[in-house]
């Protein structure tokens, strides 16, 4: 179904407005993605609902909807707008498989959790244990993930980890070098807080701890920090 919208003040546009606040993309279970290579991997998955677009999009089995340049800028959360905004629903949590889980604790920068949810995809982390921090709907967040969204399993933590997993926690005290670390198989990474690290909650279950040892500075942005370690760890 191809419509055109011709006015900022149809309902459509508005709504699609709103989906940049918060409070009513939770609301409504919707958010907005931007860009032609976010819409591939959206068409993928079962989330996309509809495409606001300049040009005619074709084999897109969703409704498409025709605006100007005017409305898209009006529309777009980016600099240049690329002509194409996908509407998705919120994605399904669904049960944590794969034997390496990346648990993101309390991560508060949209640009370090989207980062992180990107470079979980490339290394093979396809289930995410979200505790607290910035919203993955965030739309500093999803232009970070580059559409890897679409392929993650993001699950929130509900205060107990799934059975039969080594937890690995960074952390600089009482903790041992990455380097010295031997394959481990199934296993949950856990990253902190920008500022405080993992909380005491989860180190206390934590079964390891490691650090990146680093010269001339204290520490690493915690998005640098986990592509260290999922690296060497997928990589024992």
């Amino acid at each position: 179904m191809i419509k055109r919208i011709d006015s900022k003040q149809n309902q459509k546009i508005k709504d699609l407005q709103k989906l940049s606040i918060s409070k009513f993309s939770k609301e409504q279970g919707l958010f907005k993605i931007e860009g032609f290579h976010a819409l591939e991997m959206a068409k993928k998955s079962c989330a996309l609902l509809s495409v606001f677009t300049t040009k005619e999009i074709k084999d897109l089995e969703v409704p498409q909807y025709l605006v100007s340049k005017e409305i898209m800028e009006s529309i777009s959360s980016a600099k240049t707008p690329q002509g194409v905004i996908c509407v998705c629903s919120y994605l399904e949590e669904k049960p944590i498989k794969s034997h390496k889980v990346l648990m993101l604790d309390n991560v508060q920068d949209p640009g370090n959790l989207g980062t992180l949810l990107r470079t979980a995809l490339a290394f093979g982390y396809y289930d995410v244990i979200l505790n607290g921090g910035c919203s993955p709907y965030n739309e500093k967040v999803l232009q970070s993930t580059q559409g890897a969204i679409f392929k993650l399993n993001l699950v929130n933590y509900e205060g107990f980890f799934p059975k039969g997993y080594e937890v690995i926690a960074t952390e600089i005290k009482g903790s041992v070098d990455l380097s010295t670390i031997i394959k481990v198989n199934k296993h949950i990474l856990v990253l902190g807080n920008e500022a405080h690290g993992v909380s005491e909650e989860i180190l206390k279950v934590a079964n390891k701890r490691v650090r990146i040892d680093i010269k001339n500075i204290d520490s690493l942005n915690v998005a640098i920090a986990g592509a260290i370690v999922m690296y060497t760890l997928s990589n024992l």
